[in-house]
């Protein structure tokens, strides 16, 4: 028995997971790479089937890479448009664009590099980012419907949590892409309502629908239904955490890791390190994220940004995508930025950014000030939340002019109040009894341990909307006051004519 032990333990400390991570996002390809590094220092195998490919080779860990995605572009993600799409709009655009993704990883060489490994192979454990792409869940029947972990990088959708029998509370739990805060009016109340479970109904009768049918014809009419699946999965594991975000009840199969990506800060490369220990009055880092190119801005908005700069004493260090001429001096360009590192340095000022949530929660991580450009989804509720606490500044898109961002910039620098307000939440930030990451890595291993995990879910998990939320005893409570009001009304008519009946035989 103490001989066999050890082998057991071993078996189930170097699992063999496959990580699918298909959202179309570099960013969330950080959130969910940091995770799989995670698990490959305890040992385990992974494989990771993504859409952005990886440059150096790492013990334990394997890329499929979805390929070409990133070569293309979604339409509805238009620059200009964009900024202009509102809470409910941006409903459809999410799904379209999940849609997007489904048909073209449906023709990539790696998802069928994936589904054409031996039918007998085996992994220990699926870990499924579940934000969008429905149409990847028959992934798990043709591995055999392993053990199943379920996370998302978009911090906590109220629609993913419902997914996990966390009750809706939309009274305080503000729409992902609303600027609302926990304390709303009543007329924020009914717009917060009405948008959660918008979202819900739509994911239930429209993107669910439509992506089950792309997927049986890809992987046959044989497949099991998506709803079926979700009820399958032990745990959420969220990018949610209660600084950036408010105070939430949480059922406990969903389990709050935001701010996992997050490394601890290492040496930039050398040329940056020279340009950032020489920037005797500042550091600005400007970045739109991953998936938002900088060299897609306009003309006018680029002249408008680089005349703003040319006004200021800091050095600006801009993740540019392609060539661009007429820099000013303290202007320098890459096409790619060790944003973590950067914001790490001492001589870090500000972040310029689209309010992404990896993004804030970096700069809130170092004690680095913001201004916002936010564009689509959680960004506006993200850069709302920094400004309510006066730790940015945000403007939109079509708000950018010299004289603004340079006003914003100047702000931020010259008011010691944003620096001070947001190196005391980076403080209480990283004041955690356990780091993200390993909190996310114990999880997962918690499911290795014990396999399919049910004893987390809720009993609301088994239920419909309408019982979870007893819409459904509001109703008949509310059908039964009318009928006891109306049965009144009724015998009351009904002695009322009786009297003057009487009264006037009398």
């Amino acid at each position: 028995m103490y001989v066999i032990l050890p082998f057991l333990i071993h078996s189930v400390l170097s699992a063999n997971i496959l990580h699918i991570a298909t959202i179309g996002s570099r960013s969330h390809h950080i959130w969910n790479r940091a995770l799989a590094i995670g698990l490959t220092e305890k040992g385990h195998n992974v494989t990771l089937l993504t859409h952005t490919s990886e440059d150096q080779k790492l013990k334990n860990f394997h890329i499929i890479l979805l390929e070409g995605f990133f070569e293309k572009g979604f339409d509805g993600f238009n620059l200009d448009s964009l900024p202009e799409t509102d809470a409910l709009s941006g409903i459809k655009l999410l799904y379209d664009f999940s849609r997007y993704s489904c048909e073209h990883d449906f023709q990539t060489k790696g998802l069928k590099t994936l589904i054409n490994y031996p039918k007998d192979f085996r992994f220990d454990l699926i870990i499924i980012d579940i934000t969008l792409q429905q149409c990847l869940y028959p992934l798990i029947d043709r591995f055999n419907n392993p053990p199943l972990v379920a996370v998302t990088p978009f911090l906590l959708p109220p629609v993913l949590a419902h997914i996990f029998g966390n009750p809706l509370q939309t009274a305080y739990m503000p729409y992902y892409s609303t600027k609302y805060s926990d304390k709303m009016t009543f007329l924020e109340r009914i717009k917060n309502f009405l948008l959660i479970h918008a979202e819900i109904l739509y994911k239930r009768y429209i993107g669910t629908p439509t992506e089950l049918n792309l997927a049986r014809k890809y992987f046959g009419e044989h497949i099991r239904d998506f709803e079926e699946i979700e009820r399958n999965i032990s745990i959420l594991i969220s990018n949610y955490d209660h600084i950036l975000g408010f105070p939430l009840a949480l059922a406990p199969n969903i389990i709050p890791a935001g701010g996992l990506h997050i490394a601890p800060v290492k040496p930039l490369p050398n040329d940056l390190k020279t340009i950032a220990d020489s920037a005797n009055d500042g550091l600005i880092v400007f970045t739109l994220g991953s998936y938002i190119r900088s060299d897609q801005l306009s003309i006018t908005k680029r002249t408008a940004i680089l005349n703003a700069f040319a006004k200021l004493p800091q050095t600006i260090i801009w993740k540019f995508e392609s060539e661009i001429k007429g820099l000013p001096k303290n202007v320098i360009v890459r096409k790619w930025l060790p944003q973590n590192d950067l914001l790490g340095h001492p001589k870090a000022k500000l972040l310029i950014t689209h309010g992404g949530g990896l993004s804030t929660q970096e700069a809130m991580h170092h004690g680095v000030p913001v201004i916002a450009i936010p564009f689509f989804s959680d960004q506006h509720a993200n850069a709302g939340k920094l400004v309510k606490r006066q730790m940015a500044k945000m403007l939109t898109y079509h708000e950018i002019t010299t004289e603004k961002l340079y006003s914003a910039i100047m702000e931020i620098i010259g008011n010691p109040i944003y620096s001070k307000n947001i190196k005391e939440l980076s403080l209480r930030y990283k004041d955690q009894s356990e780091e993200p990451l390993k909190k996310a890595v114990y999880w997962v291993e918690y499911v290795l341990r014990h396999g399919g995990v049910t004893n987390l879910s809720l009993a609301s998990r088994d239920m419909s909307i309408f019982e979870a939320t007893s819409y459904d005893v509001v109703l008949v409570v509310l059908l039964g006051l009318y009928l006891l009001y109306s049965l009144t009304l009724f015998v009351f008519t009904c002695i009322r004519f009786t009297y003057r009946t009487l009264s006037g035989r009398t």
